[in-house]
Parts: C-alpha cells; structure tokens; sequence
C-alpha cells in the first residue's frame, strides 16, 4: 500500500521532481562542476537524477549538497506568493500556483547519495585540517534525519509549512 501511495505522490508532485534536477543541475553548472547525465523525470526509483563530478574543493561539494534545496525552498516561496498576488478572484490560478509550490517542496531535501557525499568530504577535509569542515557533520545528521523522517511524510508536511507560512499573513 505505501509503494502504491509513494508512487501516486510521485506522480501528483512530478513538477517538484523536475524542478529538483534542475536545481542540482543548475548549482553544478554554477560551481563549473562537469554533468554527465540528466534525467528530470522518470517513474523508477529515482524518479530523476544528476550524475556528476565529485569536485575536490570542499565549498563546492557542500554548495551541490545543500544549494538544490534552498533554491527549491525560494521557487516554492515564490509559486505561493505569485499564486495569492496575481488574482485574488481566480481560484484555479492560486490553485495551480500552491500546486506547483508544494510540489517543488515536497522534493526540495537533499538525497542521501547528497549526504553520502558531503560526510566522505567532510572526514577528508578534517583529516587535512580543514576544521570549517565540522560544518558538514550536523549537516550530514540533518539530511539523513530528514531522510528517515521521509517516511512519515517530512517532504508532505514542509511543503504545507511552507504554503501556511506564505499564505497565513494574506488572511490577516
């Protein structure tokens, strides 16, 4: 039952997904990190991806970790905005808007491979004395935690936190 309801919010949120990979994407492209392959929408597991260079700068490696998901967070913020600021009087706007906003929150934490990464740099780093390294440990705790907490429904929740944030002050 839980594959059939993962796979059904997979398919309502696919814009989340796509814009996911084009975020990661775009923090590669960004940091002049070298992408081999990109697949934005798929329904396997992963339903998208991006494969790329692992950089040796640390900033880099922990930029690619961590950009993706505050550049989802903003495009969220923003679908929710546009979508109570366009027009007040069309309900399907605001809907397709919240839609869109929500979908890309519920995709915006970083993967465990994400994580995987940033802990394997982190350890590398401290080992050479890079101490601005420890960052990477609660880091790493947070993206694994949140990938835990995946199955009772993190992603579901902090796009409805986010749109009730965005939207609670339009009602004041």
């Amino acid at each position: 039952m839980g594959i059939i309801i993962g796979f059904l919010i997979q398919v309502l949120t696919f814009p989340g997904i796509i814009f996911d990979q084009f975020a990661n994407k775009i923090v590669c492209d960004l940091l002049d990190v070298k992408v081999h392959e990109v697949t934005y929408l798929q329904f396997e597991d992963p339903a998208g991806y991006v494969i790329h260079d692992i950089p040796e700068s640390y900033l880099k490696v922990f930029l690619i970790s961590i950009g993706p998901f505050f550049i989802s967070t903003l495009a969220a913020i923003l679908m929710f905005v546009l979508g109570f600021t366009l027009d007040s009087h069309d309900g399907l706007i605001r809907l397709s808007f919240n839609w869109l906003g929500f979908s890309i929150a519920a995709h915006a934490f970083p993967t465990s491979e994400n994580g995987s990464i940033l802990w394997k740099q982190s350890i590398l780093e401290v080992k050479n004395r890079n101490y601005l390294a420890l960052v990477g440990f609660p880091l790493v705790a947070i993206i694994y935690l949140a990938r835990l907490l995946h199955f009772l429904w993190l992603d579901i929740i902090y796009g409805f936190i986010l749109l009730f944030l965005v939207v609670e002050p339009w009602f004041k």
